[in-house]
């Protein structure tokens, strides 16, 4: 078991991928400050407001995840990149001083690579697509990985509102299958991001 801070949000990253975040709290800047200072991550998970009041108000499974860049903002605001190291699951949390909250975890083996198979191949395409609709999350990565069953379906989930209830069960399994079914559903329900014909 290993404590970790916990920086709850309304989205969150997952193994692989990265993600942009403005920090002003002064609890969260504290908690970035330690982690520079002792090159260390934190936990990022999702608010659940169903879950009652904090510091329990949040998912169970979430992720831990390095700091890979940060710059100074306006304002007084700290901007990070982090990306996403491994996954993790919530056997109690706390609140320290200042509201940040401090977690006992375990960790959760991670999904191994699968490549998607010719049926789901317009998972990744279509995922491709939104990146390049949307530049700034393309351009968080080096290396897109559209053929990887893992990589797409993680970072769907990211994109995706999905409720509390649906994201920890989905990252709650052993492998991506089930993700993946979810997502196909979820891109098969919109007209025009329905698959295209095999052959």
């Amino acid at each position: 078991m290993s404590q970790i801070m916990l920086f709850p949000l309304g989205s969150i990253v997952l193994p692989e991928g990265k993600m942009k975040l403005r920090i002003f709290e002064p609890r969260y800047k504290r908690m970035v400050t330690q982690c520079l200072k002792e090159s260390a991550g934190f936990g990022m998970c999702l608010i659940d407001e169903s879950a009652g009041s904090a510091p329990s108000n949040v998912t169970q499974i979430g992720t831990f995840v390095s700091i890979v860049d940060f710059e100074v903002l306006e304002g007084g605001l700290l901007g990070i990149t982090v990306s996403g190291i491994k996954r993790f699951l919530i056997n109690n949390v706390v609140s320290e001083h200042d509201g940040l909250r401090v977690a006992d975890v375990d960790w959760l083996p991670s999904w191994q690579p699968l490549t998607l198979s010719k049926h789901q191949a317009f998972i990744g395409e279509r995922l491709q697509e939104v990146y390049n609709a949307f530049p700034t999350l393309e351009s968080l990565y080096l290396h897109c990985f559209y053929d990887d069953a893992t990589w797409v379906s993680q970072r769907w989930l990211e994109v995706l509102p999905v409720s509390c209830h649906e994201f920890e069960q989905l990252v709650a399994q052993p492998n991506c299958e089930a993700m993946l079914s979810y997502i196909e559903k979820a891109i098969t329900k919109h007209g025009l991001l329905e698959p295209k014909p095999n052959g």
